[in-house]
């Protein structure tokens, strides 16, 4: 695990910079996790294999998009940013991430026509036909949709009939978009991304480089 390219106050001059960046859905970005715990940013110009035919991407968990801040655990936050999807309450953010790791856990992303909605599939191993990647898929309904603001709010359904949503959701605000050819830094986004940090105990933002 690798620190950030560079501290959030010039995240314009890192971010954005993987191979996906190029992708033409309105979820291109780089977002601050409210909900989610210990992870903090995505970057998902590192989506990779995108489909036009499928309107379809996938992106690696544990990838040179997924950052999260050194040390803290999902009881670091609260109030603000207090857990609404729950993970293991002390794995630190290197745990969870080097978990993600050795699963090779990505997610696959199918949107819908006016790209307002995604279908997300966990996968692992890199395979659908996994044991894992199967069962996720016959059992988990996962969406993400975009609100107000390009905001996008990612909620859970109840399996096994999965028409009824969960209490557990998150959601993602963004910190950095495409406008045309140039970038757009949002500075309530920017400015949540730095309240979470402190809170998260002022650690480093880490991830896996490529």
């Amino acid at each position: 695990l690798k620190p950030a390219p560079g501290p959030l106050d010039k995240i314009e001059s890192w971010a954005m910079q993987g191979p996906g960046r190029d992708i033409p859905v309105p979820l291109m970005g780089v977002y601050v996790f409210k909900g989610l715990n210990p992870s903090t940013l995505v970057d998902l110009s590192y989506a990779r294999d995108w489909n036009p035919q499928k309107r379809s991407f996938i992106f690696d968990m544990a990838g040179p998009g997924m950052y999260a801040i050194e040390d803290a655990t999902d009881s670091s936050f609260e109030g603000e940013f207090k857990t609404t999807s729950p993970v293991p309450p002390t794995a630190t953010s290197q745990r969870v991430l080097r978990m993600f790791r050795t699963l090779r856990h990505s997610n696959v992303f199918i949107f819908n026509e006016d790209f307002t909605r995604a279908e997300i599939h966990p996968r692992f191993f890199h395979t659908d036909y996994f044991p894992l990647s199967i069962l996720a898929k016959l059992f988990l309904r996962e969406e993400m949709e975009v609100k107000r603001g390009g905001v996008w709010k990612r909620v859970n359904y109840s399996p096994p009939s999965n028409t009824t949503q969960t209490d557990a959701h998150y959601f993602l605000h963004p910190i950095v978009t495409k406008s045309g050819k140039s970038l757009k830094v949002h500075s309530s986004g920017l400015s949540m991304a730095k309240r979470k940090q402190k809170m998260g105990g002022g650690g480093a933002l880490v991830h896996f480089e490529a």
